[in-house]
């Protein structure tokens, strides 16, 4: 009998030793996800205010307008830490609506995104995408003399596509060297590891196709 009562005795020890070992190593995992959370916050923050000083420091642009779609596109990067397609195309009708009311001219404006999305982008991501977008409007808005000016994404083949089109004057690709505009697209289609498609001929429009992995994003 009391050898009985000491393996009772002996389990019950072996259960406690057991539920505390679990509880201690709930608590360390329960302590590694606060702590991988508070390290993407961090690095989100860190994002937001990067963007903010680089805005802080920039020059005025060539142009009144494309100052002011600067300053918006770097303010909506730097107000939250994750944007979707669709937080893309309601930045994209804003900066619509700013050239089409402060320059003058024929173009009418369009846009064709998807309906359905489930792409998240963190801030300085959102900023190289709607940076793509805004340099290709401004130049087709100033120089193209199009009747429109199309902005378009799509998503094809684990490819995001982000597509400035207008029906315009083009120009020679090879006569004319690039500007600071498509510097900047160049620049912020290599930060996102992707590959820019340019197209453009006399009096057949321009297309700036920006193709970026799809594995880039979360």
């Amino acid at each position: 009998m009391g050898a009985i009562i000491g393996y009772i005795f002996i389990g019950l020890l072996v259960g406690l030793v057991v539920i505390q070992f679990l509880k201690a190593m709930d608590r360390k995992e329960a302590q590694a996800r606060r702590l991988k959370g508070a390290n993407g916050l961090h690095k989100f923050e860190l994002q937001r205010n990067a963007i903010l000083l680089e805005l802080e420091q920039k020059s005025p642009e060539k142009t009144v307008v494309k100052t002011k779609a600067v300053s918006l596109i770097y303010k909506f990067a730097a107000s939250k830490n994750k944007f979707t397609l669709k937080d893309i195309e309601h930045t994209t009708q804003q900066l619509h609506n700013l050239y089409s009311h402060n320059i003058e001219g024929p173009s009418v404006y369009k846009i064709n995104f998807p309906e359905k999305e489930l792409l998240n982008f963190e801030p300085r991501e959102i900023l190289s995408l709607l940076i793509i977008i805004n340099e290709g409007l401004h130049n087709a808005a100033i120089h193209s003399q199009a009747n429109y000016i199309f902005n378009i994404a799509s998503i094809e083949n684990d490819f995001l596509h982000i597509i400035t089109h207008d029906n315009g004057l083009g120009y020679d690709r090879i006569a004319v060297a690039n500007g600071d505009g498509i510097q900047q697209i160049t620049t912020a289609v290599n930060e996102l590891n992707g590959d820019l498609k340019l197209t453009s001929t006399q009096g057949n429009g321009t297309v700036v196709n920006a193709v970026i992995p799809l594995n880039n994003f979360s």
